[in-house]
């Protein structure tokens, strides 16, 4: 309604996915090359995740346009069906025909033979399942089956399924943990940042040759605020303001129009408070739920009694869950408000020592609470605890290991792990962070609301040495793995010591001279005590050779 009086032909905060507006953040790019990886080594699945709204069919719909003309793509944006339904859907794709009393041999067979045939003429087969929370376990046992063609070298069936965060948690399933294994390749899908929500519009605008300042940088970081930079959010407070604007009269959209613009838009997605009273509580008791941002810019530098801090706006946003953490007595999910995150200026110049040294402070004296830490772990993993359960013994209930210690920081390399740890100030107080990437220059830290690297030497004048971090331990249990011993555990390491040095696969369950031989090899590449003993370090360093399911410290590994 308001093309005309703007000039343009096309409204630019349409929430109709189209080519003409399709706009890859940082993120987003990240994430379709994450996709095109997995695709191109011999994995079978790839897995892309994110909240409502953040871009996946983006990122779904670039990865097609970017596949080769020998890829034959097979998309299924219904997810609800039975298993046999999902083989007549899949080979409805594949054009391949088939009668309506088919069997699940005769669907399968079809199938078979028609990947057979794309190989043998040079072509891969791929399976998009968009919506993939919606699967049932015994579906997705079925694709795993599907899956299972493949030469030497690939799959002859590749599938990457796209969904919202429950997708994780349903994959954590035990009876679904041989298809998690399968997962070469893994993304989680992250809000804007603030200048990326600027870019965004911009964008927009751009595509449909408006010439009208529409949006001032402040009303921008107004609406990532109020949207915690989720795209589609942003078509429709855009969309609104817009709208209001041309009511007006007039061409730049004012704060006023952007406050009712969120109001009419946005208020019926408020997430469900759970304060007592309804009144703020003291930041030692309070626990926001936070989807913390994946690839916000963030630096520090620490030399010569110098301090700067860069920072952005982080994107925090209420995790919603519709199931609980586990079939067995997890812990209920629940829907929080997003913390409150003060906008900090991006740095062109340095701002003075005292003030970035203030909003330092600021952040530390939030992360007195040790289990406001606890709880961003475990959010790390995919499970969103009620603060009162973000302590060690949840982990019990979601096959998970809580593990305590003391280690050297290039030793967290190697675990390639978040881990939580305890800091101190100045004046020798403890508060808690998580550590979320490390690299060779910087460790990223969580804390405060904020995502903040520092500097090697600035984190290890700080830090004891004292971490606590999640594993998924082989089989369930943690217990070391030794020479003697005999079972389904022996099995297991033996299996992914194989994997590992390249050896033939076998099925021996009894810890012989070979498996200690073959550990021991194992131990001196990962620079370990070569004692030839399974126990929670060697085992949880293998988890992270075999580049396992689950978080990691460098996400170019995952």
């Amino acid at each position: 309604m308001y093309k005309d009086f703007f000039g343009i032909t096309e409204a630019p905060f349409s929430i109709v996915p189209s080519a003409r507006f399709l706009y890859l953040s940082e993120r987003h790019r990240e994430a379709l090359t994450h996709m095109l990886a997995g695709l191109s080594d011999g994995g079978g699945f790839a897995l892309l995740t994110g909240e409502v709204g953040t871009g996946k069919t983006t990122v779904l719909r670039a990865l097609v346009s970017r596949l080769t003309q020998e890829t034959q793509v097979a998309v299924i944006l219904n997810p609800t069906l039975s298993a046999h339904d999902l083989l007549a859907a899949i080979c409805d794709e594949l054009g391949l025909s088939y009668s309506e009393e088919a069997s699940f041999k005769v669907l399968t067979d079809n199938i078979y033979q028609h990947l057979l045939a794309n190989h043998s003429q040079g072509r891969q087969t791929l399976l998009l399942v968009d919506e993939a929370q919606h699967l049932m376990p015994d579906v997705l046992e079925q694709l795993r089956l599907l899956t299972n063609l493949e030469t030497d070298s690939r799959k002859l069936l590749k599938v990457v399924l796209i969904g919202q965060p429950e997708l994780q948690q349903l994959l954590q399933q035990d009876r679904l943990r041989q298809l998690a294994q399968r997962i070469t390749s893994r993304y989680h899908l992250l809000p804007l940042t603030t200048a990326e929500v600027g870019e965004y519009v911009s964008y927009r605008l751009h595509a449909v040759n408006c010439l009208h300042p529409v949006f001032e940088p402040a009303l921008i970081r107004q609406i990532a605020k109020a949207t915690n930079g989720i795209p589609r959010l942003i078509n429709l407070v855009c969309d609104k303001s817009m709208q209001l604007a041309c009511q007006h009269a007039t061409h730049q959209v004012t704060k006023a129009m952007v406050t009712k613009a969120c109001e009419d838009t946005l208020s019926w997605q408020s997430p469900t408070t759970h304060q007592n009273g309804g009144g703020r509580q003291h930041a030692g008791a309070t626990s926001g739920i936070v989807r913390w941002g994946g690839a916000i810019a963030l630096g520090a530098v620490l030399s010569a009694g110098v301090l700067y801090w860069h920072y952005q706006q982080t994107a925090s946003l209420a995790l919603k869950s519709r199931e609980q953490l586990s079939v067995q007595q997890a812990p209920s999910a629940h829907i929080k408000p997003p913390v409150e995150i003060t906008q900090l200026q991006p740095i062109d110049t340095p701002a003075p020592v005292a003030t970035q040294a203030d909003k330092l402070q600021q952040a530390i004296n939030q992360s007195r609470y040790e289990r406001q830490a606890m709880q961003t772990l475990y959010q790390l993993w995919g499970y969103d605890t009620a603060l009162n359960q973000a302590n060690c013994a949840t982990s019990q209930r979601i096959q998970l290991t809580c593990h305590e210690g003391k280690i050297r920081l290039e030793q967290l390399n190697i675990i390639n792990r978040p881990v939580m740890v305890t800091l101190r100030d100045d004046q020798q107080r403890d508060y808690y962070a998580v550590i979320y990437a490390l690299n060779s220059k910087n460790v990223e830290l969580l804390f405060g609301g904020e995502r903040i690297a520092v500097e090697h030497r600035w984190f290890e004048q700080h830090w004891q040495g004292d971490y606590t971090l999640l594993w998924r331990p082989p089989l369930g249990s943690k217990a070391s793995i030794r020479y003697g011993q005999r079972g389904p555990r022996v099995e297991w390491l033996n299996q992914q010591l194989n994997v590992f040095l390249g050896n033939i696969q076998n099925n021996q369950n009894y810890f012989d001279q070979s498996v200690l031989a073959n550990l021991r090899r194992f131990q001196r590449s990962q620079d370990l005590t070569a004692d030839g003993i399974a126990g929670p370090m060697t085992l949880m360093v293998l988890d992270s050779a075999l580049n396992l399911p689950g978080p990691t410290l460098q996400p170019e590994k995952s």
